[in-house]
């Protein structure tokens, strides 16, 4: 019964696993756990488990053909296939809810390769949960958890909106809080996609139904966005209207009220308040109102050390201080936002630094160098799509037009190499890309 329970799982899977899907031995004894341990070794001397090992800890994983086989054997026994299933689920989303440490620093980092590890079999729990109508876990995990954060800087958004879109499909079936989430997850996936219509109606619609509740950080953050959307219609006097109410509303919650997920949420929801705001302003002209609200949104970052809201907050302070002239600070700002992305493993986000990095560097008198960033920007976003930074700040030039003036500006030839060596280095991944040199 072990070998057809182990085809529930995607991917590679540790002992552990296998102990919360084959529970009888378990269950009313844990010293019988060895039994297991036993059983899976005598498997893996039949060759019908592989061993291997990652990160000095032993991993299996079945061949897709052996997968495919055991699957086929849990599916005769339709009480053991829906129980086996259901606790894989439990046991991946609950391993990816992060701990208070993994929310902040080098904590997250450790967080994102520990559910990089366990990437398939979380995306197969999610999808399972989804086609069993059982939406409340997933939901939780969408939003007030944090292991949004994953799909999000790891470039797995598209996996996430499969499922919320699945969910919206269904939400009448839904409470009118969780119907409010599920329209909001779908929303950001219409948000990524550049389709703001689509995407503006889900947030209004969820917005709605969020207010019916006392979750005043969700209502918060669906405000912030909301008023982004409304901003990027050029509907300026209501967007500012939405944010700045709903900052005062928030100011009204100290900081102090909140721990873990929600402490990290509280922090996201006064920086993106604050950095949409400061968008209206920089766009309008006000270049000075701008960089103190997106330096008050760093700042919220930073105490939250959360690399979503530092990957935004330090993007949008960089373009204010372009705008001013300051392209020393425009320039610190974005290596450092280079840095953050790499490091956790956003190759999109990266590539829209680089981006940035490549407009300071054509007003530094440095097409050379604007061109070879460019080129690795255009590189890594062919290679891993198109991310979410630029559904939440506003992306520097890129297109024919800013590529034109750089050829103009640096000959035929000189173009071309720096535009090879640019797509070549970006080939190695954006670790790769040093920011120093001409």
């Amino acid at each position: 019964m072990l070998f057809a329970r182990l085809g529930v799982f995607a991917g590679t899977f540790g002992l552990p696993a296998v102990e919360a899907i084959y529970h009888e031995a378990t269950a009313a004894d844990p010293s019988q756990g060895g039994q297991v341990m036993d059983t899976l070794g005598a498997l893996v001397d039949s060759s019908l488990v592989q061993a291997e090992t990652h990160g000095g800890e032993p991993r299996f994983r079945l061949l897709d053909t052996i997968r495919e086989y055991a699957l086929a054997r849990l599916h005769d026994d339709s009480g053991n296939w829906r129980e086996a299933h259901d606790r894989h689920a439990a046991y991946f989303l609950g391993l990816a809810e992060p701990a208070g440490p993994e929310l902040e620093d080098h904590g997250q980092l450790e967080w994102l390769d520990r559910l990089e590890t366990d990437h398939g079999n979380l995306a197969a729990a999610l999808s399972w949960l989804v086609d069993q109508d059982q939406f409340e876990p997933v939901l939780r995990a969408m939003f007030i958890s944090g292991v949004w954060r994953f799909w999000w800087l790891r470039g797995h958004l598209d996996e996430l909106a499969r499922n919320a879109e699945a969910i919206v499909a269904k939400r009448q079936r839904l409470p009118p809080y969780e119907r409010g989430l599920a329209l909001a997850a779908a929303g950001f996936h219409r948000q990524a996609m550049g389709d703001q219509a689509t995407s503006r109606r889900y947030f209004e619609q969820s917005l709605a139904l969020l207010r019916r509740s006392s979750d005043k950080l969700r209502i918060a953050y669906i405000s912030a966005v909301l008023g982004h959307l409304l901003a990027l219609q050029h509907d300026y006097a209501r967007a500012s209207d939405l944010l700045e109410k709903s900052q005062a509303q928030l100011h009204q919650v100290g900081d102090d009220e909140f721990a873990g997920p929600d402490r990290v949420q509280h922090l996201l929801d006064v920086a993106l308040l604050h950095n949409f705001l400061g968008q209206i302003r920089l766009s309008q002209g006000d270049h000075n109102g701008a960089t103190q609200l997106f330096t008050k949104a760093l700042s919220a970052a930073r105490h939250g050390s959360d690399r979503f809201t530092l990957l935004i907050s330090l993007y949008d302070l960089a373009r204010a201080n372009q705008a001013l002239g300051e392209l020393r600070g425009a320039s610190g700002h974005l290596a450092e936002g280079y840095r953050i992305a790499v490091g956790a493993g956003d190759q999109t986000s990266a590539a829209y630094y680089l981006e940035a990095l490549a407009d300071v560097a054509r007003l530094q008198d440095n097409p050379q160098r604007a061109v070879r960033l460019l080129a690795s920007a255009g590189a890594l976003l062919e290679t891993n799509g198109s991310g979410w930074l630029h559904a939440w700040a506003p992306r520097a030039p890129h297109g024919d037009d800013a590529l034109a003036v750089l050829r103009s500006r640096t000959g035929g030839a000189a173009f071309d190499d720096a535009w090879a060596r640019g797509r070549s280095i970006a080939a190695k991944g954006a670790g790769e890309i040093a920011l120093d040199g001409s």
